[in-house]
């Protein structure tokens, strides 16, 4: 294989039609020719296919001492075809179809729908579910950012992770073709940026939110039950911004001038940002469960999702009630 720094200059490629009739190509090496010629990358290509990068380069090469010459070369910071790897390519779809595989090596592409509530989604698992797709480019995901009842009941996750309040003890039952996995517990408060307001002039009475912008969160069940919550909406002579969005939500909070509900952990991630305390004493603490559709709790991409969420979770235990 040709190299970055050499240039492949012969204007003559040795090639013999016994050698290309006699190629060590199975179906799984066809398709890393073929992912590779496309993606003009050898990491690009491992990562479009799930495979490790050095095991694909070593049968290329291995391909290559077949043949006697390179069949890619580096023209411009990107691989191309030598005009012997042309004429692998061109000899590959005769023998694999117009396609680069045919019929026989075509493979079941995985899908998996994954739904996970936010602020989960932003604050826990958002930098290893980066790398996880990242490392899965042959896979078609379907991610949201809630997980809801209706969406469970109709059974339109396969992985997720949802809130659910702890004195709801038919919560888990009403959903049967899903496993739950409890993860830990969190819990939800007024903040305001210090910014706007010191420890010594936080407000105290529900008159001195009047002053305020307040933010109402982007799921309204995180204040189901609440009855302070209600007073203060009812009582509020100041404005409110409903928010569908946790970032922006959050945004408000930490540059806006609004007093908003969010995690916990909040002060955490923004550290100029204070509690304001007093006011959603009654704010019962959600659990957060690992949802998985029971007949896939042994698939290979579903057990790798977990082990990566259950990661996520520990890496921030601290954050959490438990």
């Amino acid at each position: 294989m040709v190299t970055q720094n050499e240039t492949y200059t012969s204007s003559v490629v040795p090639y013999s039609p016994d050698i290309l009739d006699d190629l060590p190509i199975d179906d799984q090496l066809a398709v890393e020719f073929f992912a590779t010629a496309r993606c003009a990358s050898f990491k690009q290509a491992a990562r479009g296919l799930n495979v490790p990068v050095v095991g694909l380069r070593k049968r290329l090469e291995k391909l290559e001492e077949h043949i006697g010459a390179p069949v890619f070369v580096y023209k411009h910071n990107k691989l191309a075809l030598t005009r012997t790897g042309e004429r692998v390519s061109h000899y590959l779809c005769q023998l694999f179809g117009p396609d680069g595989l045919g019929k026989s090596g075509e493979k079941e592409v995985p899908r998996l729908t994954i739904a996970i509530t936010e602020p989960v989604l932003n604050d826990i698992v958002n930098r290893d579910l980066v790398a996880y797709v990242r490392d899965h480019a042959e896979m078609q995901l379907e991610i949201h950012s809630e997980c809801t009842t209706q969406m469970l009941s109709e059974c339109e996750v396969d992985v997720g992770i949802a809130l659910v309040n702890p004195d709801d003890k038919g919560a888990l039952d009403r959903h049967p073709t899903y496993r739950f996995e409890r993860l830990g517990r969190i819990g939800h408060a007024l903040f305001i940026s210090s910014r706007y307001s010191r420890s010594v002039t936080l407000p105290v009475e529900s008159l001195d939110l009047h002053n305020f912008m307040l933010v109402v969160p982007w799921d309204e069940e995180i204040l189901a039950g609440s009855r302070k919550w209600a007073s203060i909406m009812a009582e509020h002579q100041g404005g409110t911004t409903r928010v569908k969005s946790y970032n922006l939500s959050r945004g408000l909070v930490v540059g806006g001038a609004c007093i908003g509900v969010l995690p916990d952990y909040s002060r955490k991630l923004e550290r100029n940002i204070l509690p304001v305390p007093g006011f959603l004493d009654d704010l019962e603490k959600k659990d957060v469960y690992l949802v998985i559709k029971t007949k896939l709790v042994r698939n290979p991409q579903v057990l790798e999702i977990r082990r990566l969420i259950k990661k996520s979770f520990f890496d921030k235990k601290d954050w959490l009630v438990r």
